[in-house]
């Protein structure tokens, strides 16, 4: 059998998670864990987590996949190495999360490894979605031979109502601007939601219309300096730190956004 990945074959393939299993590790189940697509429609109850024998080999599973998967568990579960500080005064719902250190080629390696699982596997819950043959293939070639993967960007919220404590699968969605002014078209886009995780994600060359870049005040970074932070891991935000937002629920989650972007117009004024 063929390996997607590396394009070699082999005599046995790999039992690979197309969602890291530490992930579903946070849903508290009774040995089992229902999924569920963006309609409402349920699927499967699944043991543990959806895997595919028919994707990639033992050797792209150890080498590629499981690094990744490895620290973006480190990252978006346990949160390491971050410190949690207000975002807006007008935001009183909602935490500031930035991380130190984050490896942001990781992390957009990362969420591109779990859009080219979704979308070559043929399981049940994932065989209707797909994100082209086009990101297929440039995916394939950057996990493989480490690019940059510049044209996958995120948005990330973790929400703390138990309602968010479920795992839903990936659904696609244009990605609208939230300020006309500064991005005039709507870019091509994906969400992912983990348990009390959730991901907009750019699939685009065009930058990610919810993109947030400002500065935090001494007051604010527990340093005696100021402190640039972005909610991109574009290359182009290296300089950034990386942050994330912490609120209860959707409806505070949109409110937050916007909040972000007024906040970011008038810190680059």
């Amino acid at each position: 059998m063929k390996c997607l990945l590396c394009a070699n074959d082999k005599e046995k393939m790999a039992k690979a998670h197309i969602f890291p299993i530490g992930f579903f590790n946070k849903i508290e189940t009774k040995g089992q864990v229902a999924t569920y697509r963006a309609s409402g429609e349920k699927g499967r109850r699944l043991q543990k987590a959806i895997y595919d024998e028919e994707i990639v080999c033992h050797d792209c599973e150890h080498d590629i996949l499981e690094p990744l998967d490895d620290y973006a568990i480190k990252v978006l579960r346990d949160k390491h190495g971050l410190f949690e500080t207000i975002s807006h005064p007008d935001a009183k719902d909602a935490k500031l999360l930035v991380f130190n250190n984050i490896d942001k080629t990781k992390l957009r390696n990362f969420f591109a490894s779990i859009l080219w699982r979704v979308s070559v596997s043929r399981q049940l819950e994932v065989r209707s979605l797909s994100i082209g043959s086009f990101y297929e293939q440039n995916i394939r070639e950057d996990l493989f031979n480490g690019g940059q993967v510049d044209y996958i960007d995120v948005f990330v919220f973790f929400l703390t109502d138990p309602m968010h404590n479920a795992f839903f699968m990936p659904y696609r969605k244009k990605i609208k601007p939230m300020d006309t002014a500064r991005d005039s078209q709507s870019v091509n886009g994906w969400v992912l939601q983990f348990p009390n995780i959730s991901i907009t994600l750019s699939l685009d060359k065009r930058r990610h219309p919810n993109r947030v870049c400002f500065k935090l005040t001494p007051s604010l970074t527990k340093s005696n300096t100021e402190l640039l932070v972005s909610t991109s891991i574009h290359p182009e935000n290296e300089a950034y730190k990386f942050m994330a937002y912490e609120t209860r629920n959707n409806k505070s989650m949109l409110n937050q956004m916007r909040i972000s972007l007024q906040k970011s117009e008038r810190s680059h004024a």
